[in-house]
């Protein structure tokens, strides 16, 4: 994580928090979306030798389509001002880390070998809240080589519940004696 990616995510977090720090997340992940899937848009954004009027003005207009807040239009059109659109990325991911702290939440990364329905994913949000005592943020992975079960990985912490790894405690064990 970049110095300058972090000052801003913060800037914006310390106008956003409380009231609209969840909002404004979810309006920049959707500006990063939209510059994503366009990517010509995104080069004239980034261009600095493009007029900052002219990209703010593009800003204006997707900020208006998506019905951005007027604190993340002003966010994104400083970004402009400064050259540093290019961040946008790396800002997203610094605000996310940052309002989770300021929310007590820990991010889980869990895979599994078949996709989980809702059902299965709101029983793992809740058995990894009871081990951490922490709201959980989970990004779920398919991975047919674990056979069965899910292994969760939250922090540094791994629970490894799969099939693959019971077989390899169970051949461990074997060879052992």
């Amino acid at each position: 994580m970049s110095v300058a990616a972090s000052r801003y995510a913060k800037a914006l977090l310390d106008v956003l928090y409380p009231a609209k720090a969840e909002a404004g997340r979810e309006q920049l992940l959707q500006f990063a979306s939209v510059l994503s899937q366009h990517q010509d848009a995104r080069l004239l954004l980034e261009n600095p030798t493009v007029s900052a009027e002219r990209r703010k003005d593009l800003v204006k207009k997707i900020g208006d389509t998506l019905a951005l807040d007027p604190p993340v239009q002003n966010f994104l059109g400083l970004l402009i001002d400064r050259n540093r659109l290019d961040l946008l990325d790396e800002i997203i991911s610094t605000y996310e880390t940052l309002l989770d702290e300021k929310l007590g939440v820990v991010r889980a990364r869990v895979t599994s070998a078949l996709e989980l329905d809702t059902k299965q994913r709101d029983e793992v949000v809740a058995r990894l809240q009871e081990l951490t005592g922490k709201k959980v943020r989970m990004e779920s992975f398919v991975d047919p080589d674990l056979i069965g079960g899910l292994v969760a990985q939250v922090g540094s912490t791994i629970y490894d519940g799969s099939i693959r790894h019971q077989l390899q405690a169970f051949r461990n064990n074997l060879t052992q004696d």
